[in-house]
């Protein structure tokens, strides 16, 4: 795609454009005996809409089909969805959508895609390992989103939408069983009217069950051992028929035992780092562990993730007729604990605990007009307000055997260990206007734009003491003497200073945008846009130097452009949407860990620039009335364009390149080339009983999923399958299927990181294997 240019795309879009006018005449007489389905609607521009009128390129799957596929969360979701990555991580969860997304080695970094529910921002990467619950659909975003979204959807948005109470009573009961990873789930929802004008739902999820690493160290334990549990509650009221009141209150308690999937491989490491198996990885090699990359690891005992929310949002819109006025309150507040072995091994080397506590509170008042009319306005304020309190408390029993000489004193008290403390504080102001010209008919152009200050300010206390326990709080020295001691030997460790250091900054930005659509017939869609985007700078939560500088990073932008053509043919038997689309990054904010042997050191900063381009195809087409067929594809050219004095990968630093110059490489997780084929079978087979045969294949080119272009953190392409077979009733209300992933077994690399103290090993964390479950849905 190296000769991809603005010339090569204008001259694209108007050729396909005359080709699908032209057709478009043709395919539309003599119309087809039969119609497809359901559109689908989406709320992308914050309001209800059929997804081939708006001119954005996305992929939406309904919570009907979430259910069908036994999908519970966004990662299983992203796994089948093309160019779009969601996977846990240590500091952070790792968010991607054509190749770009914020680094993980920062737990104070804001993603570059960002997450809503219910058109609430949500401000931290965890909550995207919260479970589906009572959803209407997912919509994801892709290419930023500034306007609408605003909080730094610089290179996508998940929107996730909830059910609402409807007009008559209603629900479901759905129950799965995973013969492969011993786990069950059961949700569960119901609701309507209790009144004229007061409706209700409720809706609750649990899920029990083991995971798919066999861990030695917990007596063959398969991991993450997961006991989960979530509770929605909706109150809708409307008291006449222009006003409605909206409330929801969500909840969720989850305990995982065995935290992250990841395990030791690359050990011994390859012969390129020549001083062998080191640290962690001979450790393990003196035990006997395993330590290949088969999905069987041997980790140290007290590890696990516990999680708890809660979650509040009043939506109050009113329709005054020539205008639509809305208000958007929402509350949330997360309880985090993650306890990491990051050697990897049985014995306690160096574990990582992550306590943190969030809160938010935001605020969104918009007004709009109706889209009928030949101009259309929508316009709104938002305030946001968040405060995380958290750290990373290290257990260094690794280096007791160093506590000599002048450091003897500090042997007795107990193992070695450093602690993270930091505070921040943000409030982000921003308002929006978007305006919408129908000149005529088929004619539309939107401009806008959006002001956005953000206020953020950071207290961060680092210091050393003593780790009681493999997990858990560090305590200080008995007296100062000591302390004094224990930052000395903290520092000549080289793992940094103990320091308390305060920082403000504030960032500013108005970010325009414009599309230009033609829509000659309600099956076409013609498009052109062009969006700003920007993303607030902040600090390094995990910065060990001591530098002022390196406290704080500076803000990301975007420059993105997209057309593409939103088609349906043969009486909307065939939809065919295709977009091309070229982001330009600025000020890219990036992270990496190097390993320099004694530790990891986590490396915070802007790169110059990054551009991600490509085109993306999204195809249903229904056969007949029985069979249907889809495709979604995305060719993705994402490289940095400039990214000099970027941190060097393991090997990189064993070679004297502690910094390289990654300019023309491919960012993290942008394979050439990826898509998802599906094929759907739904047919009678007795008057009563109807069949459901679904198969789909998800493929990829090869990729990265390493900051710094490491060659051992790197996925070769594959192919993965999945099948439905199910029963159900002629009405649809219960089906009974078998649910199967990953059917031929692969084994997918998704995320790594550098093995403290192994310099060429490596922990990396894999997808999940072939499972078979069996699910029932129950509808009423």
């Amino acid at each position: 795609m190296s000769g991809f240019s603005a010339k090569a795309f204008g001259k694209y879009l108007v050729s396909v454009g005359t080709i699908a006018l032209a057709a478009q005449a043709q395919a539309q007489s003599p119309p087809q005996p039969e119609a497809a389905s359901d559109e689908i609607i989406v709320t992308a521009q914050r309001r209800v809409e059929r997804l081939q009128d708006v001119p954005i390129s996305a992929s939406v799957i309904s919570g009907a089909d979430l259910q069908k596929k036994n999908m519970t969360s966004l990662e299983q979701l992203t796994a089948e969805t093309p160019a779009v990555v969601v996977t846990k991580g240590g500091a952070a969860n790792r968010l991607s959508i054509r190749g770009v997304g914020s680094g993980d080695n920062n737990p104070l970094f804001e993603q570059s895609v960002a997450t809503f529910i219910d058109n609430v921002y949500q401000g931290r990467s965890r909550s995207n390992g919260a479970s589906f619950l009572d959803i209407a659909r997912v919509e994801i975003l892709k290419g930023p989103q500034s306007v609408y979204f605003g909080n730094n959807s610089i290179a996508g948005v998940l929107n996730i939408v909830t059910r609402d109470p409807g007009d008559r009573l209603e629900g479901y009961a759905r129950g799965s069983y995973n013969f492969d990873f011993n786990a069950a789930t059961v949700e569960g929802a119901v609701g309507g009217p209790i009144s004229d004008t007061l409706g209700i739902r409720v809706a609750g999820v649990a899920t029990r069950g083991n995971g798919y690493i066999r861990d030695e160290g917990l007596g063959g334990l398969r991991i993450p051992r997961v006991r989960s549990y979530a509770g929605r509650a909706t109150l809708r009221w409307q008291p006449i028929e222009e006003l409605t009141w909206t409330v929801k209150a969500s909840a969720e308690h989850s305990r995982q035992t065995g935290a992250i999937a990841d395990e030791i491989a690359y050990c011994p490491p390859d012969p390129l780092f020549t001083a062998g198996a080191t640290g962690s990885c001979l450790v393990a090699l003196n035990r006997g562990e395993d330590v290949k990359l088969n999905q069987v690891r041997s980790h140290s005992p007290g590890q696990g993730i516990d999680l708890d929310t809660q979650s509040y949002v009043s939506t109050l819109a009113y329709d005054a007729g020539p205008l639509e006025l809305s208000a958007i309150t929402a509350y949330s507040h997360t309880k985090y604990n993650q306890r990491l072995d990051t050697d990897g091994t049985s014995a306690t080397l160096t574990h990582f605990t992550t306590p943190e506590r969030f809160s938010q509170f935001s605020q969104e008042f918009r007004i709009a007009t109706p889209r009928d009319s030949w101009v259309a306005l929508d316009a709104g304020a938002y305030f946001n307000r968040e405060y995380i309190h958290g750290g990373v408390n290290y257990n260094f029993t690794s280096l007791n055997s160093r506590l000599t000489g002048a450091f003897a004193a500090l042997a007795p008290l107990g193992s070695f260990g450093q602690y993270d403390d930091y505070r921040q504080r943000s409030k982000t102001y921003a308002t929006y206007a978007h305006l919408t010209f129908r000149p005529t008919e088929e004619l539309t152009l939107s401009v806008g734009g959006r002001q956005s200050w953000v206020d953020k300010s950071i207290v961060l206390n680092q210091g050393f003491g003593i780790a009681a326990n493999s997990f858990g709080d560090i305590t200080p020295y008995p007296d100062a003497t000591l302390q004094a001691l224990g930052d000395r030997f903290g520092t000549a460790a080289g793992l940094g200073v103990a320091a308390v250091r305060n920082a403000r900054r504030l960032d500013a930005h108005f970010s325009p945008s414009a599309v230009l659509s033609y829509q000659p017939t309600p099956a076409l869609n013609l498009y052109a846009k062009y969006t700003n985007g920007f993303k607030a700078g902040g600090f390094n939560g995990l910065e060990h130097t001591g530098a002022a500088a390196a406290l704080s990073f500076g803000p990301e932008y975007v420059d993105g452009y997209e057309a593409g053509i939103k088609s349906q043919w043969f009486n909307r038997r065939l939809t065919l949407n295709v977009a091309v689309f070229r982001n330009d990054f600025s000020d890219l904010q990036v992270s990496a860990s190097q390993n320099f042997g004694v530790g990891v050191v986590n490396v915070i900063g802007n790169a110059g620039g990054a551009r991600a381009q490509g085109i993306e195809v999204e195809g249903r087409w229904r056969i007949t009335s029985e069979l249907t067929t889809g495709l979604s594809l995305t060719l993705l050219d994402s490289k940095y364009t400039d990214y000099r004095n970027a941190a060097g990968n393991a090997l990189d630093v064993q070679q004297g390149r502690p910094f390289v110059d990654l300019t023309g490489t491919r960012t993290r997780y942008a394979p050439k080339y990826s898509g998802n084929y599906t094929l759907d079978y739904l047919a009678p087979i007795t008057s009563g009983l109807k069949l459901h045969l679904n198969g789909n294949a998800f493929f990829t080119g090869k990729y990265n999923f390493s900051n710094n272009n490491d060659p051992f953190l790197a996925q070769d392409a594959y192919v993965r399958l999945g099948a439905i077979i199910g029963l159900a009733d002629a009405d649809d209300r219960w089906e009974v299927s078998l649910v199967g992933k990953n059917l031929t077994d692969k084994l997918v690399r998704i995320f790594g990181t550098n093995l403290a103290q192994s310099r060429g090993s490596y922990l990396i964390g894999t997808d999940e294997p072939r499972s078979i479950a069996i699910q029932a849905n129950l509808r009423f």
